[in-house]
């Protein structure tokens, strides 16, 4: 991974996601691209100066980190009518291969990445995106992959392996099964059972597959296990999270069954403001 973009706020509350940037950036070796959008003015001497002295002030920001010493590092105060489209539009001038963007625990986001610019960053750009809840103690320890068997899905746990290569992976397949007038029928039964065999079928051998996908690069492979758990997407993950003792939870985008449609829907709404964990969210290859 040679670049990293990191859109922050410039706040306190900015500092978790610039530690966890520097040390992505320090083992990735890559250059992280800091980037601050500021309000769009027409007045181009208010606007130049304005970005003048953001971007001084943004050097002199990286000064109080120990790990910007050893990462190579750029600064850039962006302006445009659309935060979301600013940034968008700097991660392919950089040619970044990540987003890092900061989320700041149980409450309501600022006005930078309230849930509206975080989806739309998402939804409308074609990178992956990481978003920092918690502040850093070293590498990922526990990866919680959500897995619907979709290809995005599927990328999401490999780039978190490369993001966390000596980390423990969980893959867990949320299922919910159609409730009918009495749950206790025969047919309700009979559907369950099917849909429990067939995902667990499915989510041993996407299990195996990794697993031997990645002795290729590496001899002693992943540590990967997986289980198939029924009931809501957000309910299951924020529970396995907590039980796994997961540092970050890894999904897919436009996924086959649609834990991303869904994500960035009501439940975008929950996890941006109720993070469990940091986030990252990879998009489908088109």
């Amino acid at each position: 991974m040679k670049n990293i973009l990191l859109a922050t706020d410039l706040t306190t509350n900015s500092d978790r996601a610039m530690e966890r940037a520097l040390k992505l950036a320090k083992e990735q070796k890559s250059t992280l691209h800091l980037v601050h959008a500021l309000p769009h003015y027409k007045a181009k001497k208010v606007s130049s100066s304005l970005k003048t002295a953001t971007e001084d002030l943004m050097r002199g920001y990286l000064k109080d980190y120990k790990d910007a010493e050893s990462v190579k590092t750029t600064v850039q105060a962006v302006t445009g009518q659309d935060i979301y489209a600013a940034i968008l539009e700097t991660a392919k001038k950089v040619n970044a291969e990540m987003i890092i963007l900061g989320l700041h625990g149980k409450t309501k986001l600022p006005d930078l990445f309230a849930g509206t610019t975080a989806e739309r960053i998402i939804r409308m750009g074609i990178w992956p995106v990481l978003m920092v809840r918690n502040k850093p103690v070293g590498p990922y320890k526990n990866v919680l992959s959500a897995v619907d068997f979709s290809p995005s899905s599927q990328a999401a746990l490999r780039l978190s392996s490369t993001l966390a290569p000596q980390a423990s992976f969980f893959a867990v397949h949320a299922y919910e099964v159609p409730v009918y007038p009495f749950e206790t029928s025969y047919i309700y039964l009979e559907t369950k059972v099917a849909v429990l065999d067939e995902d667990q079928r499915r989510i041993d051998k996407f299990v195996a597959d990794e697993i031997k996908l990645s002795k290729k690069k590496n001899k002693s492979g992943m540590k990967l296990t997986g289980r198939i758990i029924q009931g809501p997407v957000y309910e299951v993950l924020a529970k396995q999270v907590k039980n796994t003792k997961s540092d970050l939870l890894a999904v897919g985008s436009h996924g086959r069954v649609g834990i991303m449609p869904t994500l960035l829907g009501s439940l975008a709404g929950t996890l941006l403001t109720h993070p469990p964990c940091d986030i990252l969210v990879v998009r489908e290859k088109s």
